[in-house]
């Protein structure tokens, strides 16, 4: 089992590269029907999953983007200084793949609600590769910067805990997509 809390930023890139490689070969062929099928109605679809994680991802990075802007001004929340640490552990804690709690997604990371192009993992897969290049390039002393959750405002962590957290919800959502595709419904490959 992986300590989600302690990679540091070439195990992350290293992480990334392997949910890239992992995500293309499980789901890559899988069609558009298996791709937006669910297990239920209140469940997610394969398409789904990786949506949410693209637009999940797309937050984050736009709130790193603006914790690594020295222009701009941090807010009281970037300023204390233990608070940071301790959430920045119990975000990543409380999205690790076998962690039993079940999330609502904030409305900026809500998935489409109707069917997903096909070519989702494709670009979710071209998405893995800009962002292990985005975090292998950071420097330590740059991912000491306290960045603000793109989904509530008063829960601040450092960029190297907010992308910790980034990588440790992608392999949740991926293992959540894995098991769609176990399901006794699943539909078979056509052809």
């Amino acid at each position: 089992m992986i300590d989600y809390t302690t990679l540091s930023l070439a195990d992350m890139g290293t992480e990334l590269d392997a949910i890239a490689r992992e995500t293309q070969s499980r789901f890559g062929t899988l069609d558009e029907r298996q791709l937006n099928w669910r297990p239920a109605a209140a469940s997610w679809s394969v398409a789904q999953c990786f949506d949410h994680l693209l637009n999940a991802n797309r937050a984050m990075f736009e709130a790193l983007d603006a914790a690594m802007d020295e222009a701009r001004p941090r807010t009281v929340w970037q300023r204390l200084p233990v608070l940071p640490g301790v959430l920045g552990r119990i975000m990543i804690r409380s999205q690790m793949p076998e962690a039993k709690r079940k999330f609502t997604a904030p409305g900026k990371a809500e998935p489409a609600s109707s069917a997903i192009d096909a070519r989702i993992i494709e670009r979710f897969v071209a998405h893995q590769r800009e962002a292990a290049a985005r975090v292998r390039a950071l420097e330590e002393r740059a991912a000491s910067r306290i960045m603000v959750s793109p989904f509530v405002a008063v829960i601040t962590y450092s960029v190297l805990d907010g992308c910790r957290l980034l990588v440790t919800h992608e392999r949740r959502h991926f293992e959540q997509a894995r098991r769609v595709t176990e399901e006794p419904d699943f539909p078979a490959s056509r052809g």
